[in-house]
């Protein structure tokens, strides 16, 4: 799609709130594609600001602005004038987002974009998993307050790091763990698809008033990886399958034991692949992807190959 043909964003003064994070490269490669369509604010630790500020010196659309989050007043400051908030934040900076949240509400920003970027938190089976608490606890908040519309964007997982320990693969043996019986479709879209979805959304954000965006580069099964790695490479995998109801015993012995660590959070992700609940279009919702023209998704064949040769 063609820069004329695409929609007209309603805000074009953008602040990134965790612009260190390890999505925050994909979606300043987006911002410099678009030229000056956006003016992006990036709010930076201060002790990254001026590696970004050198970086981005000679990009007129950019500012970056150091912040600490640990103070509301200064987070406050770095918001106002901004229309739409986008949080990338991640793993453990998600604690922040509240923080974020009420200093978006008293600097009076049009519109928010929570660090979602993962399956549908709205789902009950979702909920019950650790590692989604912070993200749930964000969305509770936001949809108890009436200052500022929000949106949400739902991407399942992230594909071009799907090849991973977390994952439980293990390339080095050329082996993995299948969730379940690998069959159940799941939702998977790389980083910088992520992002390009995420700046169409921002010129459709008002059709998605305290809503959710749902895109997928690829509806795939565990079992699709599985061909496509041993295609890619020409080996076949060390293959073990691990069922539902053994997922869930590791994780209530884990919980029993008073533990939350790698292992719990690795067994909490297989759950969501092996009952297929990843899929951001459970329930008959449409991918809204589909009419995303101007994003062109990823081939599956090149995310699994760059995966391959790191």
């Amino acid at each position: 799609m063609s820069s004329a043909n695409k929609p007209t964003a309603p805000f074009n003064k953008i602040v990134v709130v965790g612009s260190s994070g390890s999505l925050a490269r994909y979606f300043i490669d987006a911002f410099k594609q678009v030229g000056d369509e956006f003016r992006v604010t990036l709010l930076a630790s201060k002790q990254n600001a001026d590696k970004l500020k050198q970086e981005l010196a000679d990009l007129p659309q950019f500012s970056v602005v150091p912040v600490d989050y640990n103070n509301e007043e200064e987070l406050v400051d770095a918001l106002r004038n901004q229309e739409v908030v986008l949080s990338l934040l991640a793993a453990g900076g998600l604690a922040y987002q509240p923080a974020v949240v009420r200093a978006a509400q008293k600097a009076q920003v049009k519109w928010i974009i929570p660090s979602e970027y993962g399956t549908d938190h709205a789902n009950k089976d979702i909920q019950e998993l650790l590692v989604f608490s912070d993200k749930i606890k964000t969305r509770h908040l936001l949809e108890s307050q009436n200052d500022i519309p929000y949106t949400y964007i739902l991407t399942g997982a992230f594909a071009d790091t799907f090849l991973s320990p977390v994952f439980k693969w293990d390339l080095e043996t050329h082996s993995y763990v299948v969730p379940g019986d690998g069959n159940k479709k799941n939702s998977f879209t790389p980083r910088q698809d992520i992002a390009a979805y995420a700046l169409a959304t921002l010129r459709r954000l008002d059709q998605f008033r305290n809503a959710s965006v749902r895109v997928a580069s690829h509806t795939l099964t565990p079992n699709e990886w599985v061909s496509e790695v041993e295609r890619i490479s020409g080996k076949k995998l060390n293959l073990q399958y691990e069922s539902a109801d053994e997922i869930r015993q590791h994780i209530r012995e884990n919980t029993a034991e008073g533990n939350y660590n790698f292992e719990k959070v690795k067994d909490e992700l297989a759950l969501t692949l092996a009952e297929g609940i990843s899929r951001v279009n459970l329930g008959g919702y449409d991918l809204d992807s589909d009419n995303f023209h101007e994003v062109v998704p990823t081939p599956f064949e090149q995310i699994v190959s760059e995966q391959l040769k790191n």
